[in-house]
């Protein structure tokens, strides 16, 4: 029961009969366990899996490509990288806006000795000598585990 269904109930108890009501005495210890319960059950859900992590960023990755939004997209690289290229060799090495009118992950594949995964993806592509016609591509994105995070590395 959550807290604000159980003040609901206090608020109502004051208009039923005292049979039906709920004493402070008790409220507590409900209170009590119904907080443990939410605690212990928080406890108990497992953690996202590396390849959730790894969809969930590549997507926001994708997101701010498609966005030109350089700067956001290049926090998606490795620490390590990001103190040898900084924002604007990262743009050159990315430039222009893609021109994707669709994206999917297919898979993710993740080697948990090696600190890293390969995601797989599709692209449907209308190139520009091409107009009317899509293409898919598909394309694998490499990303490594540093600092206790997952970032896109780029070969």
């Amino acid at each position: 029961m959550n807290l604000v269904a159980l003040g609901q109930i206090c608020e109502l108890s004051e208009e039923m009969p005292d049979t039906m009501k709920i004493s402070s005495t008790k409220l507590s210890p409900l209170l009590l366990l119904a907080v443990s319960a939410a605690v212990v059950g928080c406890a108990q859900v497992p953690g996202r899996s590396n390849e959730d992590v790894i969809t969930q960023r590549s997507n926001a990755f994708w997101d701010a490509r498609s966005k030109n939004d350089m700067a956001q997209a290049y926090k998606f690289t490795p620490p390590s990288d990001r103190q040898i290229k900084d924002v604007e060799r990262f743009r050159t090495e990315y430039a222009g806006v893609p021109m994707v009118d669709k994206r999917e992950v297919v898979s993710v594949i993740c080697e948990e000795a090696d600190g890293r995964c390969v995601l797989k993806q599709k692209f449907d592509v209308e190139p520009p000598m091409m107009r009317g016609t899509k293409v898919p591509v598909y394309s694998d994105e490499v990303w490594i585990r540093e600092d206790g995070q997952w970032w896109i590395f780029k070969k």
